[in-house]
């Protein structure tokens, strides 16, 4: 196997502080080959690698290298996309396997990619009368790589789904600048949706009393607004309501496993908002109950097994240890500051000295300013725009005045017609920072991106909201030290460099970045996004 320079540079270092017992955090560019890099490393540290990416698209690299390796693959979806029976939308926990007619298991051996394997394996699986999930579970022990979802590394009792032993394994652990939101894991909503669908679940009185007097008691709490917003006086449930409800939740899991047909049960859903720790906010007309930190999902990682964290937009280490509360031995390798070279693509930096997102400016000529920019960018656009926005509601105020060929991000956003649009002739692409269109996807044609230029139209700064409040408080408890100024940056600098990345996805790639603020005019800004010397342009 051919590995790229930086590849050939750093590889030794990285297996002999694997060996050292440090826990290795890789920041490289989007398209340097980061995949191929940590299988080959972790492969000469232990016999087998576990590697955790976000979503199951991201799947497939990992498959892919795999076999350039000539090393056996498997991988574990979860029973919402695996069981012989379930709908669209069902979440796990509504999946009764002990009742099922087929849950028996067979061995793979899987050759074919993931979408490709788990699509034969659930028709075989309807023929033979045997569960997809648990044959994935059961074949993952015998390959040399496994990939899985963030869940089963970070949530304890899926990870001892798998029967893996660790000591065999390297962790990896791709998109790690995501493990700032793994208190996310743990975040169950309540909306007044939600309660409306679970009454059409409900048959007694009882129930459907309880669900009216929770339907009418949340519209007094929440809030419309994008921030959220701590709430004390929520809706409560008593014991007895909440066993009723949970004996009425039971009956149609049996139902469903029963009449082989299983849906998303929001009765269900209900009862999870219920038993979860943590504060409760009102976020977008829902309410919230989640976790402040991610600290105690990453137990893992300070563990005595090798690990590799990598991403293309890694925070800094002092972040990892007092933010994110990673205990060990940090060996902190940013490859294009250790080579002193770029390993991947190019690109040109305009700055707007004459617009901003900062809200005291807000206005709708400010919004028609940013709108002038994106049609100017547009006509003189070689291939695709993508347009990242601090919020929705600055998006859809903005792109109401851009009248050419667009495609605004949505609550159904279907990345296969954004893929299918841009190829079809050039369009703005607009979507939120943070959100589907910015992280985590691959907008390319032969490996080369579909996007000539991308426009941060306002810096992404995180809203400092209730949440945030008491987040920086807690960290602040546990390391002395005031970390508001970095909950608010370093969020915001890696959306910035998350959505410069989509338009950077290989070493050919060349795109114009568009820093549509006047607040990325200081050496902070210039020097993080390396655009030391930005052309400035005003309208």
């Amino acid at each position: 196997m051919e590995l790229r320079d930086w590849q050939l540079v750093l590889k030794d270092k990285v297996v002999k502080g694997l060996k050292e017992g440090l826990l290795v955090a890789l920041q490289s560019p989007t398209g340097s080959g980061k995949t191929l890099f940590s299988l080959v490393s972790a492969l000469e540290v232990r016999p087998k690698v576990l590697f955790a990416v976000r979503t199951h698209n991201e799947f497939y690299p990992v498959y892919r290298e795999s076999k350039r390796l000539g090393k056996t693959f498997a991988f574990v979806m979860g029973k919402a996309r695996s069981c012989l029976y379930a709908g669209e939308g069902t979440d796990p926990e509504d999946i009764k396997c002990s009742l099922c007619d087929s849950s028996s298991s067979i061995f793979l051996e899987e050759n074919d990619p993931p979408f490709t394997v788990l699509k034969e394996l659930k028709e075989r699986g309807m023929r033979e009368k045997f569960c997809p999930y648990f044959s994935l579970l059961n074949s993952v022990s015998e390959a040399d790589v496994v990939a899985v979802t963030y869940p089963y590394v970070f949530t304890p009792w899926m990870g001892e789904s798998l029967g893996l032993e660790m000591s065999d394994y390297v962790l990896v652990v791709d998109e790690a600048h995501n493990l700032d939101s793994l208190n996310e894991l743990a975040e169950r909503r309540l909306s007044g949706q939600t309660l409306d669908l679970a009454l059409r679940e409900v048959k007694s009185p009882e129930a459907v009393r309880i669900l009216k007097r929770l339907r009418e008691e949340l519209n007094n709490v929440v809030s419309d607004e994008e921030r959220y917003l701590k709430v004390e006086n929520y809706p409560k449930l008593e014991k007895e309501e909440l066993k009723l409800l949970e004996e009425e939740y039971e009956d149609r899991r049996k139902e469903m496993i029963t009449n082989k047909s299983i849906r998303k049960l929001h009765i269900g859903t209900v009862l999870r908002f219920y038993s979860s720790d943590g504060v409760v906010f009102s976020h977008k007309g829902s309410l919230v109950v989640k976790p402040l930190l991610s600290t105690p999902f990453i137990s893992t990682l300070n563990q005595d097994i090798p690990v590799i964290l990598m991403s293309g937009t890694m925070q800094p280490k002092d972040y990892l240890v007092k933010v994110l509360g990673i205990t060990r031995k940090i060996l902190y390798i940013d490859v294009e500051k250790e080579l002193r070279t770029k390993v991947t693509g190019t690109f040109d930096c305009m700055l707007a000295i004459d617009v901003t997102s900062a809200f005291s400016l807000r206005s709708q000529e400010m919004w028609r300013k940013y709108a002038s920019y994106l049609l100017r960018i547009y006509y003189t656009a070689k291939a695709n725009v993508l347009a990242i926005f601090p919020s929705y509601s600055i998006m859809e105020k903005v792109m109401d005045h851009v009248k050419v060929d667009k495609f605004v991000e949505g609550s159904r956003t279907n990345l296969e017609e954004v893929m299918r649009e841009s190829k079809e002739r050039k369009i703005v692409i607009a979507g939120v920072a943070r959100g589907k269109l910015s992280e985590g996807i691959e907008l390319t044609v032969d490996g080369s991106s579909v996007i000539s230029d991308v426009a941060i139209c306002g810096i992404p700064y995180p809203s400092f909201d209730d949440y945030l409040k008491l987040r920086s408080r807690e960290i602040y408890k546990i390391t002395g030290q005031s970390m508001r100024d970095a909950l608010m940056e370093i969020p915001a600098l890696i959306a910035v460099k998350q959505a410069i990345g989509r338009a950077i996805r290989g070493k050919g790639d060349h795109a114009t970045v568009w820093l549509l603020d006047k607040r990325f005019e200081t050496p902070w800004w210039k020097m993080r996004i390396n655009c030391f010397n930005p052309k400035k342009v005003k309208l």
